[in-house]
């Protein structure tokens, strides 16, 4: 891991490291250079930031590149709301996603979250894609056929496993949403490390090779949890899912 940057470094480090022994190794050998011209260079920054800032604007995000306010901890409902909604809403855009989603990036004005993402940035494959998508709304909707048939899409479980297996691994993914489904949910990232540690070490036990994709949902996941921890506010995260959905089925 020397040949990455230091941001990314700092960030691979809250990402369990059990995680990279289920990612396909050559495969991330090619990946960690490319996110680290990203990050660098910003290459294919302009590509992705124009037509999300677009995209990101009817939910009340403004994105931006550069930003005079200093950073600052989350302190508002209504801001953590509104990043909570920035994670849902990128993982429905059909642009790609910024990845770093932590507190340095993130900021209120005008009720609006202005959001100065840096260089890091992924596209998912689309049968990953369409299976996370799945896998939330097969949750949030409490449609639980759905909900498995996301989990076969993204690669993370198999028609080949026992039906106990798989219904193992279903309730981790559950159990990794924690309380939302029903009540507020407080972020705490280390409870959500725990978490996403025990999802990879089954993978791990059951010798899954996943994609890259799921390495950079895992950052996604951490940086939101790091910025939504600070705002010691709990959240009816099946609300704003529910809340984004409702607007990209109205347009």
């Amino acid at each position: 891991m020397r040949i990455l940057p230091g941001v990314l470094k700092e960030l691979m480090k809250h990402v369990p490291t059990v995680l990279f022994e289920v990612v396909e190794w050559k495969v991330l050998m090619q990946e960690l250079p490319k996110l680290s011209r990203r990050l660098l260079q910003k290459e294919g920054f302009d590509s992705l930031f124009t037509p999300q800032r677009l995209y990101l604007e009817a939910f009340g995000i403004d994105l931006v590149t550069t930003h005079d306010s200093r950073p600052q901890a989350v302190s508002s409902e209504v801001k953590a709301k509104k990043i909570l909604s920035l994670y849902f809403a990128q993982l429905f855009s059909p642009h790609g996603l910024f990845l770093d989603l932590g507190p340095n990036h993130l900021d209120m004005k005008d009720q609006r979250l202005i959001y100065n993402p840096n260089g890091l940035w992924t596209k998912f494959r689309p049968e990953f894609s369409q299976g996370l998508k799945q896998i939330y709304d097969g949750f949030f909707l409490e449609q639980e056929n759905l909900f498995h048939e996301g989990l076969l899409a993204c690669g993370l479980t198999s028609k080949s496993w026992p039906l106990e297996d798989r219904l193992a691994l279903a309730n981790l993914f559950k159990s990794h949403f924690g309380p939302s489904l029903t009540e507020e949910m407080n972020f705490d990232l280390e409870t959500f490390k725990a978490s996403f540690f025990k999802i990879a070490d089954f993978m791990l036990e059951k010798k899954v090779i996943i994609s890259t994709d799921f390495l950079y949902l895992g950052i996604a996941l951490v940086t939101l949890y790091s910025s939504l921890e600070r705002s010691k506010k709990s959240l009816n995260v099946k609300e704003v899912y529910k809340s984004v959905r409702s607007q990209l089925d109205s347009h």
